[in-house]
């Protein structure tokens, strides 16, 4: 049995060290390493479970777009599924944003962090 996994874009890591950055200076360094762990235990929930997901999978937000969406905590998590085993974290957008907004200035920004991810997918296959 294959291990369901996820990859990230440059974006998405990115966001991510600003989402965690900015909980430091907030909340302090103990917080900031539950959020990324948490974060990181989302991202690997959603790869195990992307097929299956119920609330808060929200892809009425995503509409329009080639992106599945998913709440962790305070942020929507955007991802799109290469293959059964793996998908790739394409942003990651607090809730208060504009989802819809941020998700069609990101599609096409991303598409080509997301072409060269799932070139290198293939090859280690």
């Amino acid at each position: 049995m294959t291990r369901k996994t996820y990859r990230m874009t440059a974006t998405a890591e990115a966001q991510l060290k600003k989402a965690v950055r900015d909980t430091k200076q907030t909340w302090g360094i103990k917080q900031a390493r539950k959020y990324a762990a948490d974060l990181f235990a989302g991202f690997q929930f959603i790869a195990e479970n992307h097929a299956s997901l119920n609330a808060p999978h929200r892809d009425e937000l995503a509409e329009g777009t080639a992106f599945s969406i998913h709440l962790i905590g305070h942020r929507y998590i955007a991802f799109q599924v290469h293959d059964q085993d793996t998908i790739i974290i394409v942003g990651l957008f607090h809730e208060s944003m504009d989802i819809p907004a941020r998700l069609r200035e990101l599609q096409g920004l991303a598409q080509h962090e997301i072409d060269s991810l799932m070139r290198e997918i293939d090859r280690t296959l």
